[in-house]
């Protein structure tokens, strides 16, 4: 019995000393999980056998908290952090990051008693490009000044949680922070946009990688699910490929002058999606043998590119 008293007694102080930290000492709360990261990102990218570089700042005036360089992209990361169980719902961002080059916010959820780390949330681009947009809400300093007026903060922007991709491991942050290769770009695109994969077993089979499923005599009429298991619009701003509905023409013009629809297979997945939104919009008929070959063509053209990448 008083072996279990002690027991008790331990757990007690252990909680106790949690609450301390989490009240007054939130910065050497902040620095385990930073410590959580880099623990669980290093060995990831060791195993990818991608050398790196860590820098941290003394201060967080530009925006971010680390700087880490691996396999020759810079990211600058801005970390977070919400307890299990707490009530935040958004973040503030400091506007500079968005100048940094590859700038990204990393979102860690972790329980609060153990402080171990029990989610990942995204927010960001891929790598060398800039972060989204984060809108216009602007925060404000949580102590009101002698006025009762709480001042704006004009460099700090308000990001609810739903701004924030939520992911399932260190392996898809690892992906998200480094990896530019169309198999990483692709995999991280489905797992976020999880589209229907109700009409076909084939189809939840590409959505988790295994591009060999598209059946080898798919063509265009029957391509519909395949080609809205990706976001087209939202993938092409994310791969900055410009207004969508004008590199849609400028790949018809292409194909239709050449016989070949231009792209790997992620330009090819885009365009199959935008032919398909294209053909549902502007006419209720659909198009004529003649296009009808063409588009069979862009069909066999992305399933032949994606023999030459290996799921994952």
């Amino acid at each position: 019995m008083g072996h279990c008293q002690t027991i008790d007694n331990d757990t007690a102080g252990h909680r106790f000393a949690i609450r301390e930290l989490q009240t007054h000492g939130s910065g050497l709360v902040e620095q385990v999980l930073e410590y959580q990261f880099l623990a669980a990102l290093t060995p990831e990218l060791l195993r990818r056998g991608m050398r790196f570089e860590v820098l941290r700042g003394d201060f967080d005036l530009d925006g971010h908290d680390l700087v880490i360089e691996a396999g020759g992209i810079m990211r600058h990361i801005q970390l977070k952090g919400m307890a299990v169980g707490g009530r935040t719902a958004r973040v503030p961002v400091n506007t500079r990051l968005g100048a940094k080059p590859s700038g990204c916010v990393v979102w860690m959820g972790y329980d609060p008693q153990s402080l171990a780390v029990t989610g990942w949330r995204w927010f960001g681009g891929l790598p060398g490009q800039p972060l989204p947009d984060m809108g216009d809400r602007i925060a404000r300093h949580t102590r009101a000044n002698s006025a009762g007026i709480k001042a704006a903060r004009p460099h700090i922007r308000v990001l609810p949680a739903k701004r924030f991709t939520p992911l399932p491991d260190i392996v898809a942050l690892a992906d998200h922070l480094f990896s530019t290769t169309p198999s990483a770009v692709l995999l991280r695109h489905l797992r976020e946009t999880g589209g229907d994969t109700s009409s076909a077993p084939w189809l939840a089979a590409v959505q988790t990688g295994v591009f060999s499923a598209i059946p080898d005599d798919l063509d265009w009429n029957g391509s519909v699910h395949l080609a809205h298991l990706i976001d087209g619009y939202a993938l092409a701003e994310e791969l900055g490929l410009g207004d969508p509905m004008a590199y849609e023409e400028r790949q018809l013009r292409a194909a239709t002058e050449t016989g070949h629809w231009p792209g790997g297979a992620i330009e090819l997945w885009i365009t199959l999606f935008l032919e398909h939104r294209r053909w549902r919009f502007s006419s209720p008929f659909g198009p004529d043998r003649e296009m009808t070959t063409l588009l069979d063509g862009l069909v066999s053209q992305l399933r032949d590119a994606f023999a030459g990448i290996a799921p994952r």
